[in-house]
C-alpha cells in the first residue's frame, strides 16, 4: 500500500487553485481546446501474463471491449494486484501536461450520469482541469484498463457516453454570449483531436473543420492507434488533410497509407498530405528512435514551401516506467512550445524532453 500511496500522490500531486470549474464557464479563451474521450482509467502492474492469456488479449495490443467484460478484467486484475485509477484519455492527457508545462487547454468530451462522472469532477476539480462535460443520462463513464507486464502495456477500454457527444454541445457555446472558447481567428488557437474521437462523431467532426476552423485557429490530429486508422480510413484522411499538425507513431501512418488505397508507403502518403493545400507539419514518432518531421512549412503566415524531410533523435531516457502516455506528452510539450513563438526545431526539441520526463513516471505525467 505504500507503494500505491506514492504513486497516487506522483500522479495528482498538490492542491490545485481554486478558480478550477469543471463546467467551464471560463471568459478567456484558452489557446489550445481538446477533444476526446473522457475515461476513469485503472493501471495494473501484472506479476505474470496469464490474465492475459486468459482473456485471449495479446501482450502489447490496443482495443476496445463490452463494458461487461472490461469491468470484469478490471475486477481480476485489482484483485490480483496494485490498481491505480486516474482520469484517462488521450486528449485529456495532453490537456493535463499542458497545465502543467504553463498553457492552460480547455477540454470537451462527455460522461455518464455515474458514480465514475462524479469522480472525475472531483479530480478535474482539485488538479484545476478546465472542462466542459456534456452529461449522458442511462450512458456509463468510459473506462480504460491498462494492465503492465514487464514494461509493456496492454490497453483496453469502453468509451461509453463519450460516444454520445453532441455537436450542439460545442454549437450552443459558440453562439451563447460569455461561453464561447473561440479566438479572434487572427490570433493562435490549436483546435487538438484525439483519433479515438473520431468513431460515432463524424457530425461533430464536420462542424469543428467547417464551423471553427479557419486562419490562425487550426486543426490538429492524432492518428490514436491502428485499429483506429484501420476501422476509419476516409474519415482520417480527410481531417489528415484539413489539419495543420499531424500526430501519430509510424505503424499508425503505415495503417493509414495502406487503408486509405493507393499510397505505397508513409512518404508517400504525407506527400499526398502536404500537397493537399497549405503549410502542414506531419511528425512520425519512432519511439527510442526519435521522431521523423515532414513538411512544407517556412514561417508563420508564409506561403506552403518546398517538403522537406528531417529527422530528429529522441531524448535519452535513464530509466523507462511507463511508456503508455508518451505520445501525448509529446504532443503537449511541442504544442506549449508553438504557442511561445519558438522554433520548429526547438519546439521538436521540448516535446521530445518532455516526453522523455513523462515516460519515467506510472501514469501521464510529469515527474
Amino acid at each position: 500500500m505504500e507503494y500505491l500511496s506514492y504513486v497516487y500522490e506522483k500522479i495528482f500531486g498538490g492542491q490545485a487553485g481554486d478558480d478550477a470549474d469543471p463546467q467551464g464557464a471560463f471568459h478567456t479563451p484558452r489557446k489550445v481546446i481538446c477533444f476526446g474521450n473522457v475515461l476513469l482509467d485503472r493501471l495494473v502492474k501484472l506479476e505474470d501474463p496469464e490474465l492475459l492469456e486468459r482473456y485471449g488479449l495479446e501482450l502489447g495490443s490496443k482495443g476496445e471491449l463490452e463494458i461487461e467484460k472490461l469491468n470484469q478484467l478490471a475486477t481480476e486484475a485489482s484483485e490480483s494486484s496494485q490498481c491505480l485509477t486516474n482520469p484517462g484519455g488521450s486528449a485529456l492527457n495532453t490537456a493535463r501536461i499542458l497545465k502543467q508545462l504553463g498553457t492552460d487547454a480547455l477540454f470537451f468530451g462527455a460522461v455518464g450520469s455515474d458514480k465514475n462522472a462524479e469522480e472525475l469532477r472531483r479530480i478535474f476539480r482539485e488538479r484545476g482541469i478546465e472542462a466542459r462535460l456534456q452529461t449522458v443520462e442511462e450512458a456509463h463513464t468510459g473506462q480504460c484498463v491498462c494492465l503492465m507486464y514487464k514494461d509493456n502495456p496492454t490497453l483496453y477500454a469502453n468509451i461509453g457516453a463519450s460516444a454520445q457527444f453532441q455537436v450542439q454541445t460545442l454549437s450552443h457555446a459558440v453562439s451563447h454570449e460569455g461561453q464561447s472558447f473561440l479566438r479572434p481567428v487572427e490570433r493562435k488557437q490549436i483546435l487538438y483531436m484525439e483519433g479515438f474521437f473520431v468513431p460515432q462523431r463524424s457530425e461533430v467532426c464536420d462542424y469543428i473543420v467547417q464551423h471553427l476552423v479557419r486562419e490562425r485557429r487550426r486543426l490538429a490530429l492524432n492518428l490514436s492507434a491502428p485499429y483506429i486508422v484501420r476501422e476509419n480510413a476516409q474519415a482520417m484522411l480527410k481531417l489528415a488533410r484539413l489539419a495543420f499538425f499531424v500526430f501519430g507513431n509510424r505503424q499508425e501512418f503505415e495503417a493509414l497509407a495502406k487503408a486509405a488505397g493507393g499510397f505505397g508507403d508513409v512518404d508517400e502518403l504525407a506527400k499526398h498530405l502536404l500537397q493537399a493545400g497549405g503549410p502542414k507539419v506531419i511528425f512520425v514518432t519512432n519511439g527510442s528512435a526519435g521522431v521523423q518531421v515532414i513538411t512544407n512549412y517556412v514561417e508563420e503566415l508564409a506561403p506552403a514551401g518546398p517538403i522537406t524531410f528531417e529527422d530528429y533523435r529522441a531524448q535519452r531516457v535513464e530509466e523507462l516506467v511507463d511508456a503508455t502516455g508518451a505520445g501525448d506528452a509529446f504532443v503537449a510539450g511541442f504544442l506549449h512550445a508553438w504557442l511561445e513563438k519558438r522554433s520548429l526545431g526547438e519546439c521538436i526539441r521540448m516535446a521530445s524532453n518532455v516526453a522523455a520526463k513523462v515516460v519515467t513516471q506510472v501514469g501521464c505525467n510529469l515527474p
